[in-house]
């Protein structure tokens, strides 16, 4: 159990994404701690405007909001052009993202959700941990302009 909670650097990770998660809920999130995919502590929030993952990094947090639009083709009454259309999205994100996204930007064909899903990432000091709850709604107002148009650009 020990080496759950210590990082690699020998960090209680859990002690340290506490206060992270205080500074979530003291802006209006619903945060909580979580191990990742790969066994790493890191504090989740889900919200009406997206997702927030906020990991150690290597000098400070690693705040990611990220979410997935879904159902962008799903008025389509003829199945045949909804697929087709799918299709052409998922051949031409990775145009779309090399094009207009920045480093730190990323965009996906979510197949499950039959939609745009996008993240952004951003390193923060460990000084930012009292206004992370405000950075992060200001990172998901971005993140949900971008969806926008991804998918203008997508219908176009």
């Amino acid at each position: 159990m020990r080496e759950l909670e210590t990082g690699q650097d020998g960090w209680d990770e859990r002690a340290v994404l506490r206060p992270v998660v205080a500074a979530l809920e003291a802006a209006g999130f619903y945060a909580y701690l979580i191990l990742d995919k790969e066994a790493r502590w890191m504090v989740a929030s889900d919200s009406e405007l997206g997702r927030v993952d906020v990991r150690l990094g290597q000098d400070g947090y690693e705040l990611t909001v990220w979410d997935v639009s879904p159902g962008l083709f799903l008025e389509e009454e003829d199945e045949r052009r909804r697929v087709a259309q799918e299709r052409l999205a998922r051949v031409t994100l990775p145009a779309l993202a090399r094009g207009y996204l920045a480093a730190n930007q990323e965009v996906w064909w979510d197949e499950e959700l039959h939609g745009v899903g996008a993240l952004l990432r951003l390193e923060l000091p460990f000084a930012a941990q009292p206004q992370l709850g405000e950075i992060a709604r200001q990172r998901l107002d971005e993140l949900n302009d971008l969806i926008a148009f991804v998918e203008t650009k997508l219908s176009e």
